[in-house]
């Protein structure tokens, strides 16, 4: 059995055809919902020249480049899988792009503290990390900065991420601000959760 870094490496330079056919609605999802937010006042992640976004799981670099589109100019990047880091930097999107990060650990500790805005869409799925992880997410992101994720309906049913981020909210981490469930993701159903939160101090 392959590894999920195998499988991507071999995937990478078909990606992007292949879940445009299969409708892969997520990166564009998750940037509107951020956009909603802030054009509603309830997040702030305005587009100044020293915001500085993290794109977690960037994989070919669909998300970095619907940020770019938006105004957002200081993205880094970081995925598991070299070959996928390889499709993200062909985008222009990214400053910095860091291969061979698998977030069922611990991001590289340079990285500790240093995001405004942390977003991670399509990597809370079957089989690729824990609940957990989440954690991570808010290691590498300021204090008052958001994280921003998707997981999959599936995901969402067989791990318990709501008991664990609600953890993180009681020991005074982390704080829901937005949610939202059953919303396109994959194809014609609408089988992703969205999540908005607001970090704290790790």
């Amino acid at each position: 059995m392959i590894s999920h870094q195998e499988r991507y490496d071999r995937w990478a330079p078909d990606y992007n055809q292949d879940v445009a056919e299969r409708n892969y609605d997520g990166p564009q999802y998750i940037v509107n919902y951020l956009m909603e937010l802030k054009d509603k006042g309830q997040i702030a992640i305005h587009p100044t020249p020293e915001f500085k976004v993290i794109d977690v799981g960037c994989g070919s670099g669909l998300v970095g480049q619907v940020l770019r589109n938006q105004g957002y100019h200081h993205i880094d990047g970081t995925d598991l899988s070299q070959g996928m880091i390889g499709e993200a930097k062909k985008t222009g999107a990214y400053q910095t792009l860091i291969g061979w990060q698998d977030l069922n650990h611990p991001l590289p500790f340079f990285l500790q503290g240093q995001y405004d805005l942390t977003i991670c869409c399509g990597v809370f799925a079957l089989d690729f990390v824990k609940p957990e992880s989440l954690k991570w997410l808010a290691q590498v992101t300021k204090p008052g900065g958001i994280v921003a994720l998707s997981t999959k309906t599936t995901y969402y049913d067989t791990y318990d991420f709501e008991g664990y981020y609600k953890q993180l909210q009681t020991e005074g981490k982390i704080q829901l601000i937005d949610c939202r469930m059953n919303q396109p993701y994959l194809g014609a159903e609408a089988d992703g959760h969205y999540w908005v939160f607001s970090v704290k101090a790790m």
